[in-house]
């Protein structure tokens, strides 16, 4: 289930891609039964066999065939193109660009590094760079050799919460911003996850798997959603029941707490392929009303602001179209309506901003997860990272300024941080070439 789960140059190019696609020959030119595209190949056809070194007419006939679904025609007469001229840096270009938007990444990433190594590698260094290169500047916040996940900012953006597992199992830590060391909250047997702060700074609610005491695998606890307030250093179960109920996030007021509970299926399908559905109640546990009511897995809920404990209106991913899509509804459940719609893709764990105009998400809509910014609406998706690892689970700082997320691009998880008041400018060759290997070393673990 997905929603748990969540978490070369030694060859040359052309004997690479021959290796994978094999040889033309043999092979006849395809049809189609658009006859102005089946005009444009024919006359295309003949302008290369008379002219087979003109390298413009072959990336105008594989445009044509990669935008008629034949995109593996397309490669094959790149190919036949860089078998005449292998120097020819747009062949290679374009042969990256098809190979990419077909999903073949481990080709695509191998003609962009040979594209950017040639001598013609910083004129294209503006159009590869943003493959490879987050939108706006990135830091690392906490990485350690653990494992560090869902970041939650304070009342006044000046802390974070977080959970890590350096003794193997997860503890919750507390760092503030600025700081060198983080401070440890929790070292038990169990573990706590999902923290998130009042914004109140007294009180935060987290999930532990404290009071299922099975001797069963990690993936099969089931988890209650604490409170715990910081000030008089009292925690309390707020959903004591058998199901498995996780990812609490509170109201830009305080006032009600979101969360993800598995409880209302009785089905006997195994623990790991139970359906989900959205629940909210108040501050302190009462009023557990659940929202969604749909036979498919719904998870990332987040309260809009402007919600209060009697109406208010939320946003979540839900897979009921078979792969997981944003959508928003109010508290009564009956007014549902989907904001993005990439049927081949994945969108996941949106975020919204403190003055409700924009909402974060992590999407595997261009290969793997990477984070996304649109409208409330779900118009307008800006990508804002670019990179080899998975970025996830993001949240805006109080402010609207900085999102936190965690990422794996480093190895193992750690918390970065982006600032969306700095734009990354002026990318390097050569840190684009060191991110195209880590992208082609990923590929191959």
């Amino acid at each position: 289930m997905l929603r748990k789960l969540i978490l070369l140059s030694a060859m040359t190019l052309i004997f690479t891609m021959t290796a994978c696609t094999g040889s033309k020959s043999g092979n006849e030119a395809p049809t189609f039964s658009d006859q102005t595209v089946q005009s444009q190949v024919d006359d295309l056809l003949d302008k290369i066999d008379d002219n087979p070194s003109n390298s413009e007419y072959r990336l105008q006939l594989a445009q044509i065939y990669h935008e008629n679904g034949q995109s593996l025609e397309a490669l094959k007469l790149l190919e036949e193109g860089l078998a005449l001229d292998p120097n020819d840096v747009e062949l290679k270009f374009k042969y990256g660009e098809i190979a990419e938007e077909k999903g073949d990444m481990r080709r695509a990433f191998t003609a962009y590094k040979e594209v950017l190594q040639s001598a013609s590698g910083n004129d294209y260094l503006d159009r590869i760079a943003p493959k490879f290169t987050d939108a706006f500047v990135v830091t690392p916040l906490v990485n350690s050799p653990a494992n560090e996940a869902f970041g939650s900012f304070n009342g006044d953006g000046s802390k974070i919460i977080y959970q890590a597992d350096p003794d193997g199992n997860w503890d919750l830590f507390e760092y503030t911003l600025g700081d060198t060391a983080s401070t440890r909250l929790t070292q038990t047997p169990y573990h706590e996850e999902n923290p998130a702060f009042n914004p109140n700074g007294e009180e935060i609610v987290y999930t532990s798997t404290e009071e299922d005491t099975r001797d069963v695998e990690y993936s099969q606890l089931v988890r209650d959603i604490y409170l715990w307030n910081l000030t008089k250093s009292r925690k309390t179960n707020l959903t004591q029941n058998s199901s498995d109920d996780w990812l609490p996030r509170y109201s830009e007021n305080g006032q009600v707490i979101s969360f993800i509970s598995e409880r209302d299926d009785l089905s006997e399908a195994r623990f790991d392929q139970l359906l989900s559905e959205v629940y909210v109640m108040e501050n302190d546990g009462r009023f557990q009303h659940r929202v969604t009511h749909n036979d498919s897995e719904d998870g990332g809920a987040v309260v809009a602001p402007g919600s209060d404990k009697d109406q208010g209106t939320l946003y979540y991913d839900n897979n009921a179209s078979g792969v997981f899509e944003i959508y928003k509804n109010d508290y009564t459940g009956k007014n549902e309506r989907q904001i993005t719609f990439n049927p081949s893709a994945n969108d996941l764990s949106p975020d919204i901003s403190a003055n409700g105009d924009k909402i974060v998400f992590f999407s595997d809509r261009d290969g793997n997860y990477e984070l996304y910014l649109m409208n409330s609406d779900g118009s307008v998706p800006v990508r804002l990272t670019s990179n080899p690892g998975n970025d996830l689970n993001p949240v805006f700082s109080p402010d609207g300024t900085k999102i936190l997320f965690h990422s794996n691009r480093a190895g193992n998880y750690d918390l970065y941080l982006m600032d969306l008041s700095r734009q990354n400018t002026g990318a390097v060759l050569y840190d684009v070439l060191n991110s195209i290997d880590q992208a082609l070393n990923a590929l191959n673990k």
